[in-house]
């Protein structure tokens, strides 16, 4: 007071004052003291589930709505997310804590060791803190909680009961304001325009296990700025997530209302590396495809055994290695011996892989030992290397005959199917590394396949195809991967990938019949009704209706790219957009293996159940070898488009009939830099498209459109002759198939042996529509243009004949 001259009529010696001022007075830190600091942990947890932190709070003074008095925190010392349990006594915790421990473990795919699970004491535990560390979370959380609740005069009831757990699902876990989104996405609902209670200014995540809150009736027309209420959220990686930085370094942050202003906050935010914001679905949920996709991030697949055997599941890969070798020797792929003068000795890696579950979530943890094939000499370690793998086209055939006729659709996989092959040459293997025998001198003599081999696949395939015949399947003709089984009432399809097997047949008894038999013959797993088969999601309605989708394969992408939070377009490319590949000299180009890497995964779901797309990637994928910066905007738009359709797909069924139907179409010399037209076409079946193609002519139509819509029809007419054969082989008939085309002139010249000055110099190869036509084989037919559905392969349209085109095809929620 006397320094900011408050005081009059002292006589106030400065330099003493200014002595005094600077020493610490203990009376009073001892004074503020609430207690004595607890020692340091000495280190922090460098991945999530590391090392957590528990904490009991409680008994409250008010029994909340729900009936609990207690409280129970649980805080991940990697990522700062923290989770919120209540319950009724304190006998109750220990029960709840592990329900929140392994609903924690089973999303992220991470795992906390046996003994650290079962000794849940109140003290401590490995891995698990108790006490020291919680005590400012719940200043934290009770503080704004208290602080709301006193603002508008809430009954002390509904303190508890706004973030009650009320024996809900422990993986429905609601995101509280502005911290790492929790590992599960469902939670109570709210009532009218009430807030959650949580901790709006805080940098940590924060969930409670069915997050409600009862709003009085006199405060249901409050309007929810009056709760200030952050929307920034951090992402859950290795090490932490935190703040971006814009210019100057400085984090970039978004509050919910834009009126609370950053010096005002009570509790600074703590510096971290990245930040990402998390917005809200409509229901302000956070939805299990963002976590998942996080998760499948955040989970790393080693590339070496060293990599393995030193990371952060070592364990779970170790297993996995050893489940390997078992096989591999109890299957008497290989024996160790002395490799004779002169031999050449093939070396061997680890392959890791984690395969997920129709969720996202990992299901289990693969590890491959293969031979480096590449070392091979052809004709003297190999011969032939051939092996069919399904089509795409097939697979949505079949699955729109099932979904029609209402059958059944399973699922199974062969374990370890490359090393039931047998070889033909005498091959020799270093020993695998971690497994390695006594005598150094010794080598593995392949008596199998093994994979990593050349002929590896082939062998497979003839050995599949060999014990098949003996259970009464025949190949298809139109697709070799097809298998069909034929008996007086029933039929049995399967389908082959690899080791992936699709099976469908109207008698389920039947099915699981064949799944015995294959079972008998190798070692396979019968994984039920399908639901995720070659990366795409399988799902039934209530009607039998069969959607294909890839909504989790969207959200990873979407994670991958950091455009999890990005504006959706309403169009993969913008309206009659045309694109034209970058000039000499042009220094504004883009990272072209980053280019590569973005377009083939697009290309994926472009031609697997995205047809929508299709156009746009034809487009951009001509621009692999020297892409500018705008050819990789226009490729992060489509990731846009995604965004905001993930979660549609080709559904069939549904009441349609198994009539096909051929829509072709181009866009003339639409391509700018070489004037060569678009060849777009596709073909329905139950309801939504069953093959496409959207691709550059190999030829400049010169003379008009005609010829260029000739092209096309030419393209379509070849397709068609396939999904005939394949149709009859599936019991559909071989009734000619009708394309239609918006061309009268095309369709003319499909129909009638017209020649003339502007038609004679179209290629041959494109008369094949004639002669397929004279033989009934497809009819041509006209469509308006307004009703071509394949214009939407040709030219990036507005969003209202987009829209229309789409739903034409099949794709919907």
């Amino acid at each position: 007071m006397c320094r900011e001259n408050m005081v009059t009529g002292m006589e106030v010696d400065h330099a003493s004052l200014e002595a005094a001022s600077s020493r610490v007075c203990e009376p009073c830190i001892y004074g503020k003291h609430t207690r004595g600091p607890f020692p340091s942990t000495g280190h922090k947890a460098v991945k999530p589930l590391g090392l957590i932190h528990l904490d009991v709070c409680g008994p409250m003074p008010e029994t909340s709505l729900g009936g609990s008095r207690y409280v129970t925190t649980l805080l991940d010392d990697c990522t700062g997310f923290s989770t919120v349990a209540f319950t009724e006594t304190k006998d109750m915790v220990a029960k709840k804590v592990k329900t929140m421990i392994e609903a924690l473990e089973n999303i992220t795919g991470r795992r906390v060791k046996e003994e650290k699970r079962n000794k849940l004491q109140p003290v401590s535990r490995k891995g698990v803190l108790v006490g020291y560390e919680q005590g400012r979370q719940y200043r934290i959380l009770f503080d704004d909680v208290i602080g709301i609740h006193s603002a508008v005069k809430f009954d002390e009831t509904v303190v508890g009961g706004s973030h009650e757990d009320s024996d809900d699902d422990p993986e429905e876990v609601t995101e509280e304001a502005g911290g790492v989104p929790p590992p599960g996405g469902g939670g109570g609902t709210l009532a009218n325009t009430g807030m959650e209670l949580g901790t709006a200014e805080v940098n940590r995540g924060a969930s409670t296990s069915g997050s409600q809150m009862a709003v009085p009736q006199r405060h249901r027309g409050m309007p929810p700025t009056q709760f200030p209420r952050t929307q920034n959220a951090e992402q859950l990686h290795e090490g932490g997530g935190g703040p971006s930085t814009g210019e100057g370094g400085q984090a970039q942050q978004q509050d919910g209302d834009g009126d609370t202003p950053m010096q005002d906050r009570r509790y600074p935010l703590r510096e971290r590396k990245r930040l990402i914001e998390w917005r809200h679905e409509p229901n302000g949920r956070v939805t299990f495809g963002r976590i998942n996709a996080a998760i499948i991030e955040e989970v790393p697949e080693p590339a070496t055994y060293q990599e393995a055997t030193n990371g952060p599941n070592a364990e779970e890969w170790r297993r996995a290695m050893d489940e390997e070798i078992t096989v591999q020797l109890t299957n008497g792929t290989w024996e160790l011996a002395k490799p004779p003068p002169g031999a050449r000795i093939l070396p061997c890696r680890w392959v890791y892989k984690i395969k997920r579950a129709e969720d996202g979530g990992i299901e289990r943890f693969k590890a491959r030992l293969v031979a480096k094939g590449y070392e091979q000499r052809a004709g003297i370690d190999y011969g032939e290397v051939f092996a069919p793998t399904s089509r795409f086209a097939s697979l949505r055939t079949l699955l729109a005959v099932a979904a029609v006729k209402g059958m059944q659709i399973h699922q199974l996989d062969v374990s370890t199917a490359f090393l039931n092959g047998e070889l033909e040459e005498e091959l020799w293997m270093e020993q695998p590394p971690g497994y390695e025998s006594a005598d150094p001198e010794q080598a593995c003599r392949l008596l199998r396949s093994i994979y990593g081999l050349k002929q590896a696949p082939h062998c497979w395939y003839v050995k599949l195809v060999t014990e098949l015949d003996k259970l009464g399947f025949k190949p298809s003709k139109s697709d070799p991967a097809l298998f069909i089984k034929r008996d007086e009432k029933e039929i049995v399809y399967l389908l082959i990938h690899v080791d992936d097997f699709l099976t469908t047949s109207s008698d389920e008894e039947l099915i699981k019949k064949v799944k015995a038999a294959i079972g008998e013959v190798f070692k396979i797993r019968d994984l039920g009704e399908a639901k995720v088969f070659l990366g795409m999601e399988i799902s039934r309605g209530v009607n039998g209706e069969v959607k294909l989708s890839q909504q989790h394969y969207i959200e990873a992408l979407l994670q991958r790219h950091q455009l999890v939070d990005a504006k959706p377009r309403t169009t993969p490319l913008p309206p009659g957009s045309r694109v034209l590949p970058a000039e000499d000299g042009d220094t504004e180009l883009a990272d072209s293996t980053k280019y590569r890497a973005l377009i083939g995964e697009l290309n994926y779901l472009a031609t697997s159940t995205r047809p929508d797309i299709a156009q746009a990637m034809s487009v951009l994928a001509r621009f692999m070898e020297k892409p500018s910066k705008a050819h990789m905007g226009l490729a992060l738009g489509v990731l846009r488009y995604l965004a905001g359709t993930k979660d549609i797909g080709l559904c069939f069924g549904g009441g349609r009939e198994l009539t096909m139907a051929g829509y072709s179409d181009s866009d003339w010399a639409g391509d700018p830099a070489t004037r060569r037209s678009t060849t777009g076409y596709v073909f329905t079946l139950g309801g939504a498209a069953i093959s496409w193609n959207s691709q550059l002519q190999r030829t400049v139509a010169a003379s008009s459109s005609v010829e260029a819509e000739y092209q096309a029809t030419s393209a379509a007419v070849r397709e068609a002759l396939w999904l005939r054969k394949l149709a009859g082989e599936l019991g559909l008939g071989s009734d000619a198939i009708e394309i239609r085309t918006d061309s009268q002139g095309a369709m003319s010249l499909g129909n009638n042996p017209i020649t003339s000055a502007r038609s004679k110099h179209i290629d041959i190869q494109h008369h094949l529509v004639r002669e397929r036509v004279s033989r009934r084989e497809v009819a041509l037919s006209y469509c308006s243009t307004e009703d071509m559905v394949a214009d939407v392969l040709t030219k990036a349209l507005g969003e209202i004949k987009f829209k229309k085109c789409i739903k034409a095809m099949g794709l919907a929620k």
